[in-house]
């Protein structure tokens, strides 16, 4: 089992979950997330508890042809930068 991140670590991605929880100040039907940054799309970036056990996909280059297509790994934070993927 992956040890919890230490909070320095961890709070980028607590940061972006208050965010979205929390509404903004102008407008109500908005998360703050949203008043500040635009809609969040789960689809491209998504999030998930930290020290989750997660899959990790490997390219058909980088593997042998009856390989496995995955390899285990933890999740640690969103990746946004990234498209639909996940640095962990």
């Amino acid at each position: 089992r992956l040890p919890t991140p230490p909070m320095g670590q961890a709070k980028p991605q607590a940061e972006l979950t208050l965010n979205l929880l929390r509404g903004s100040r102008f407008n109500p039907k908005l998360s703050a997330w949203a008043q500040l940054n635009g809609t969040y799309d789960f689809n491209r970036t998504p999030i998930a508890p930290p020290s989750t056990r997660v899959l990790i996909h490997k390219k058909p280059a980088t593997r042998d042809s009856w390989a496995p297509y995955a390899v285990n790994g933890w999740y640690l934070d969103p990746a946004p930068l990234l498209h639909r993927v996940d640095m962990g």
